[in-house]
């Protein structure tokens, strides 16, 4: 297929190097174990966390054997949707309709055939997902915001707000700064540094629109992308950075503060029902010293 779609990539790669198959059969063997915590979660750990959560408990009393209409924005892995129809089936869910939208098509034959009620998958940028407004009763972002650009995270937000009906649920699982410089072995480059080494051009790209090293490398010739490539690099004023990692197109990794995030969430009419943090490492060599949050949103009134 012809790469007309920005930021498209199979993902294979980028899924390899973050070992999500690897931690998914550690964590059905473990459980929510020390090193099972201390790599990169697949969905299935998340829906792990979520399951404890009491705002989560008592999405029960409102399913009561409903029929849910519920979209799913950016694939880690194949099993990602499917774990989260069981959550919502556990919970008293009836009938569920999933619609999967990613960048990447190359594991959609795989959720088709994951036991899934009803589901349609779409190649799609999540920030136009097609959906009808108001028409989805809950969504899922699992880490999509450290899958892209700042910018274009705020955006998938707008659209999640958008297509979930009034009083619907949105959960967000995601990796954020706060503890990001603390990680061993990276160097970290404040944003006035980065903004004098790379000049406000290529910083304005990284916070809006290059999703990995060769994009950026093919983009901007003049400079030497790859010598980029780990670094803890802060491309807005307040704690956001992205790291691009170990696979050949060094795709990136966004993190921005808890704070940040709240701040889009309540600009889109999201009310935060509930944060389930801790604390831990991830997949990279060397690991990234993460801070994760579980998230429930409810769409306001």
């Amino acid at each position: 297929m012809e790469n007309k779609i920005k930021g498209f990539s199979d993902g294979h790669q980028f899924r390899d190097a973050n070992r999500y198959i690897d931690t998914q059969n550690l964590f059905e063997k473990l459980g929510l174990s020390e090193e099972v915590e201390n790599r990169t979660p697949t969905v299935g750990v998340n829906i792990a966390h979520l399951a404890r959560m009491n705002s989560v408990q008592r999405l029960g009393n409102e399913i009561n054997g409903c029929d849910l209409s519920v979209a799913v924005l950016g694939i880690s892995i194949a099993e990602g949707p499917r774990d989260f129809q069981r959550l919502l089936k556990g919970l008293g869910g009836g009938k569920i309709s999933t619609t999967a939208v990613d960048l990447s098509d190359g594991i959609f034959a795989d959720i088709e055939a994951s036991g899934l009620d009803d589901v349609q998958c779409f190649l799609r940028d999540a920030r136009t997902t097609g959906l009808e407004t108001s028409s989805q009763d809950f969504n899922l972002r699992d880490h999509i915001g450290n899958c892209c650009p700042p910018t274009i995270d705020r955006q998938i937000d707008a659209e999640a707000s958008r297509i979930l009906k009034t009083g619907g649920t949105s959960i967000v699982n995601i990796t954020t700064s706060d503890f990001l410089i603390e990680s061993q072995s990276r160097e970290v480059i404040n944003f006035n540094d980065l903004r004098a080494s790379l000049g406000e051009d290529i910083l304005e790209a990284l916070k809006n629109n290059i999703y990995d090293l060769k994009e950026l490398g093919e983009a901007f010739p003049e400079i030497n992308a790859e010598s980029l490539r780990g670094l803890i690099m802060e491309i807005e004023s307040n704690r956001s950075f992205v790291v691009f990692g170990e696979d050949e197109q060094g795709h990136g990794e966004w993190f921005r503060t808890l704070e940040d995030h709240k701040r889009t969430w309540e600009e889109d009419g999201f009310e935060i029902v509930e944060i389930a943090s801790r604390r831990g490492k991830d997949s990279h060599i060397p690991p990234l010293e993460c801070e994760r949050h579980n998230v429930v949103l409810r769409k306001k009134l």
